[in-house]
């Protein structure tokens, strides 16, 4: 079994502990000036269905699409 590199890590726990949102071209990180990460939910600008800010980890999600490469 090839070992993990650290990187792989905490991406894993990001998608652990954020979900859905950690993989969705929708979310876009933010910091707050105190050093708090919040996560935002860019459909929720513009579509009254969804959340800005979803309570994490968000394990289901109508509107989750992958980012596209």
């Amino acid at each position: 079994m090839k070992p993990r590199a650290p990187a792989d890590d905490n991406a894993e726990s990001d998608r652990m502990r954020i979900g859905l949102c950690a993989d969705c071209r929708h979310m876009r990180r933010m910091q707050s000036e105190r050093g708090s990460t919040f996560y935002l939910c860019e459909r929720g600008l513009s579509e009254p269905g969804f959340v800005k800010y979803p309570r994490l980890p968000v394990l289901a999600c109508s509107g989750f699409e992958r980012p596209e490469q």
